[in-house]
C-alpha cells in the first residue's frame, strides 16, 4: 500500500512540475510592431546568434569592438546570443559583461529538475537576466533590443520586443528536451535558434544601417574545420535550419565568426577561450567595419533626403 502511495505522490509532483507557470499578465513578453530607430548618423546593430556555451564569444566580440570605438545602437539576439544581447542592451559595457561572464558558474544559470519535458527548469537563467538588467522590461532598456523565440505549437518565428526581459530570454534559450519551455500568454516557446539562428533581418528592421552578425553556431565551427557534413550538433539532418542561417547571414553587412571549438551546450569550462576567440575574430573585422562606416556616412544624407522626398 505504501508503495502505491509513494508512486501517487511522485506522479502528482511530476504533473505539477511539468506544468510551468503561464506568463500572461501585462508584463509578459509580447511581439509588438517593430518601429525603426531614426538618426542622421549611421546606426550599427549587433545580431548575436545561437550556439550554446560558445555564446561566451559574443562577450569577446563586444570587447574588441568597444576598444576600437565601435558601439552598437541596436541589439538583437537568439538563444545564448539573447543572453549577452539583453545585458548589452541594458547598458553593460564590455568590461562589465566580461566580469559577469567570468564570475558566473553553471549552477547560477542552470536549475536542474527531475520532472517535466526537459531537465533544466529555466527559472535560474530568467532570474539571472532580470537581476542583471535591473528587472527592466525590454522596452525600457538602454538600447533597442529584440529577442527571437519559436512558438512550440506550430514552429512559428516570434520576435519579442516588449515585456519581461528575463522571460523572453528564457524562452529564446529553451532548447527542446533540455529546457522546460516557458508558457507565455497560453503558448509554449522554445529555442529561437530553431527559426532565427541569427536575427539579422530583425536588426535591419529595427533601423540599422550596418548589421554586424556574430555566428557561433556549430555549422560555423564545422565549416572552419571543413567538417560540416559530419556535424553532430542539432543542425545535422536539418537542412532547413542551415538554410535559415544562410538566409539571415546573406543580409548582414559584416559576419564575424569566432573560431570556437566544439563544446557541450552547457559546458562553461572553456568560456575564457571562447571570449578570446570572439576578441580575435572581431579585431580582424574592424578594418572592414571602419571602411563600411565611412561609406555609409557619405551615403546617409542622400538616403535621408530620398526618404523625405518620397514622403512628401
Amino acid at each position: 500500500m505504501r508503495k502505491w502511495w509513494v508512486l501517487a505522490v511522485v506522479a502528482l509532483l511530476a504533473a505539477c512540475a511539468s506544468r510551468p507557470s503561464d506568463y500572461n499578465g501585462a508584463s509578459a513578453p509580447r511581439a509588438a510592431p517593430i518601429v525603426p530607430l531614426k538618426s542622421d548618423r549611421p546606426l550599427i546593430a549587433l545580431a548575436l546568434g545561437s550556439g550554446g556555451s560558445r555564446g561566451f564569444a559574443h562577450v569577446g566580440v563586444i570587447k574588441a569592438l568597444e576598444e576600437a570605438g565601435i558601439i552598437a545602437d541596436i541589439v538583437a539576439g537568439s538563444s545564448s546570443g539573447a543572453v549577452v544581447a539583453a545585458l548589452y542592451a541594458a547598458g553593460h559595457d564590455a568590461k562589465s559583461l566580461e566580469e559577469l561572464a567570468v564570475g558566473v558558474d553553471r549552477d547560477a544559470l542552470v536549475d536542474f529538475t527531475l520532472f517535466g519535458n526537459g531537465w533544466v527548469l529555466g527559472e535560474a537563467l530568467q532570474d539571472f537576466v532580470n537581476g542583471a538588467v535591473g528587472s527592466k522590461p525590454i522596452e525600457k532598456l538602454a538600447r533597442p533590443f529584440a529577442v527571437a523565440a519559436t512558438r512550440a505549437r506550430d514552429g512559428a518565428r516570434v520576435i519579442f520586443n516588449r515585456g519581461d526581459t528575463g522571460v523572453a530570454v528564457r524562452a529564446s534559450a529553451s532548447v527542446p528536451r533540455v529546457f522546460i519551455p516557458p508558457v507565455i500568454r497560453g503558448e509554449e516557446y522554445v529555442d529561437g535558434g530553431l527559426t532565427t539562428p541569427i536575427p539579422v533581418r530583425t536588426a535591419r528592421a529595427m533601423g540599422a544601417d550596418i548589421v554586424i552578425a556574430v555566428d557561433v553556431s556549430w555549422s560555423a565551427v564545422a565549416r572552419a574545420a571543413g567538417a560540416y557534413a559530419a556535424s553532430g550538433d542539432t543542425t545535422r539532418n536539418r537542412p532547413e535550419r542551415h538554410q535559415r542561417l544562410e538566409d539571415e547571414l546573406s543580409v548582414a553587412d559584416i559576419v564575424i565568426v569566432p573560431r570556437t571549438e566544439r563544446t557541450r551546450m552547457l559546458d562553461f569550462d572553456r568560456k575564457l577561450e571562447h571570449i578570446a576567440a570572439g576578441e580575435e575574430a572581431a579585431r580582424a573585422a574592424i578594418p572592414r567595419i571602419r571602411d563600411l562606416l565611412v561609406r555609409v556616412r557619405l551615403e546617409k544624407p542622400s538616403r535621408t533626403l530620398s526618404g523625405d522626398s518620397a514622403s512628401r
